[in-house]
């Protein structure tokens, strides 16, 4: 039978592929009036987030080489790179037998850069996806990809700033639907599919190890600390039941009460971390949190690091 070795979670902004004189570039130009609360320059902190994001994914890294698996499961969204009008489901398992990608920045990084060839654990899959779509959830599964740069970044680019293409782990992503509503998942919804998440690994026939990641979030692209701090003691909690303090809304429409495009609402990809918890049932870790800033207008990201101390 499989066995979950581990959880863990990790944002996943571009800050982490690029270096702090590149961050400039990562600022939108929609303007917005200052903060009070936000003093100086926030560039000035700049240099010591870059320092901190490194120390957290070298601890990150090292705890998920520490549990030894053999696959790593990615949850994490779609953000208009292969769902839209064609297709964009609750939920879907890539299913291919190798994932052909890149993991470029998409900024100034072109789809042949950073291609990363990696297997898939398509049989573990299979028999997850069964077990889901026998337990309540119509679970999509696709072996192709119609971006130019391949699966989403959620998948690769964790990936690269874990430094993990050349561990010989196998992969398995499960992406979300966060950007193409009505049908994006509820928090609710989310609770119940990590929890069904873990049993459909453990009941799995494959005898493989399996660690969880949970790719992106939390707040962005307008930093809320507020609801980061409620997320966090949420995840540091042993209770699932509180993820119903947190709004459907407060996720999905983070973006228009700010004004801005959908395409700009990254908070959404909290819905990836309420997933990974529910499946871990057990409290988090958080190795660290940072309110990045980009500007004194509020855009950053919630940058957070975890790891989930499991029951044996």
């Amino acid at each position: 039978m499989a066995n979950l070795v581990g959880v863990f979670g990790t944002s996943h902004s571009p800050a982490l592929i690029t270096p702090v004189s590149d961050w400039p570039a990562l600022e939108p130009n929609i303007a917005r009036p200052g903060l009070d609360r936000l003093v100086g320059d926030v560039r000035d902190l700049w240099d010591a987030h870059e320092a901190r994001f490194d120390a957290a994914t070298a601890t990150l890294r090292a705890a998920v080489l520490a549990v030894e698996p053999d696959v790593l499961l990615i949850v994490g969204s779609d953000q208009g790179e292969n769902f839209g009008p064609r297709s964009a489901p609750v939920f879907e398992m890539y299913l291919a037998e190798h994932l052909d990608a890149s993991a470029a920045n998409r900024r100034d990084e072109g789809p042949d850069q950073f291609r990363i060839s990696l297997p898939i654990a398509r049989d573990l899959g299979i028999d997850v996806l069964k077990y889901l779509c026998h337990n309540g959830f119509d679970i999509a599964h696709t072996s192709e990809t119609v971006d130019e740069y391949g699966i989403g970044h959620a998948v690769t680019w964790p990936m690269r700033f874990l430094d993990l293409v050349d561990s010989g782990l196998a992969l398995l992503p499960v992406v979300t639907n966060v950007w193409n509503p009505p049908n994006v998942p509820s928090v609710e919804r989310c609770v119940t599919f990590g929890q069904a998440l873990r049993a459909a690994i453990e009941a799995a026939p494959a005898q493989a190890r399996v660690a969880v990641l949970a790719s992106g979030g939390l707040s962005h692209l307008v930093l809320d600390e507020e609801l980061d701090a409620r997320v966090l003691a949420v995840l540091r909690s042993d209770d699932v039941g509180l993820w119903g303090s947190i709004g459907d809304d407060e996720l999905r429409l983070a973006h228009a009460k700010h004004g801005l495009p959908l395409r700009l609402n990254g908070t959404a990809e909290i819905t990836d971390w309420i997933i990974a918890d529910a499946c871990a049932q057990a409290p988090a870790d958080i190795i660290d949190y940072v309110p990045a800033y980009r500007t004194r207008s509020g855009y950053g990201v919630g940058m957070c690091f975890a790891r989930w101390n499991l029951r044996t």
